[in-house]
Parts: C-alpha cells; sequence; structure tokens
C-alpha cells in the first residue's frame, strides 16, 4: 500500500507518518507539505490512500481540490481528511467526492485504523 501525507505543519505530517506506518507496518509512506507538488509525488509512488489536511494557509489549495487533482491521476485512491477545526462545508464536500473518511485532531488512532482497514476501494 503506498499512502501520500499531506500537511503544511511539519509536526502533524510527522504524526501522520507516525501513526500510518504503526498502523500499516508494510505500507510505502511519502510525506509532502506542498499541495502543488503533490500530484507529481503520486505520479512518482502512486497513491493508494491520500492522508490530508482540509486547508492550506497561505496557499491557493485546499484538502478537496488536492483530493481531485489525485484522484485524477490516481481514480482509485482512498482519501482520508484529517482537519484541525469542524467545518460542516468541508465534511460535506469530502463526503461529495467519496472521501472514505473525515477525522478532527486529535484523532483516536482506532478511527484511522478503521478507515485505513476499510478503504472505499480495494488497493489494486
Amino acid at each position: 500500500m503506498n499512502v501520500l501525507c499531506v500537511d503544511q505543519d511539519r509536526t502533524k505530517l510527522r504524526q501522520m507518518k507516525r501513526d500510518a506506518k504503526e498502523i500499516v507496518p508494510d505500507a510505502r509512506i511519502a510525506a509532502c507539505r506542498d499541495p502543488s507538488r503533490t500530484e507529481r509525488l503520486a505520479r512518482e509512488k502512486g497513491c493508494d490512500v491520500l492522508l490530508t489536511n482540509t486547508v492550506f494557509d497561505g496557499s491557493n489549495w485546499d484538502g478537496v481540490m488536492l483530493a481531485r487533482k489525485i484522484q485524477s491521476v490516481c481514480p482509485r485512491a482512498n482519501i482520508i481528511f484529517i482537519a484541525d477545526r469542524a467545518d460542516t462545508t468541508a465534511a460535506y464536500d469530502a463526503w461529495q467526492i467519496g472521501a472514505g473518511a473525515f477525522l478532527l485532531r486529535p484523532y483516536e488512532k482506532q478511527r484511522l485504523a478503521k478507515a485505513l482497514a476499510n478503504p472505499r476501494f480495494a488497493s489494486e
């Protein structure tokens, strides 16, 4: 499984990577702080799961835009949003694009584990 983690915050990104690796030890984890570089990374490394924040401060990107871009490259990518605050619009947008989960920080690791164990699409 190829997991792509995206968050501008270095600490949150490290935690996301650590949690994904702990939950799926044999996964290949790639990380990116710049959403504009994520499409290239997905093309190069593949993306079965996108773990991403919903908001990218100081950027023209948001999590839904990023998810759509990744879905254009990897149509069967499972999307898991991790948000810093409750946002019904972002949650609705995530649901509309078929995200597998929408978690709020601080999330319980077992909720992330459940989202990773029950993907919307089975890995090929």
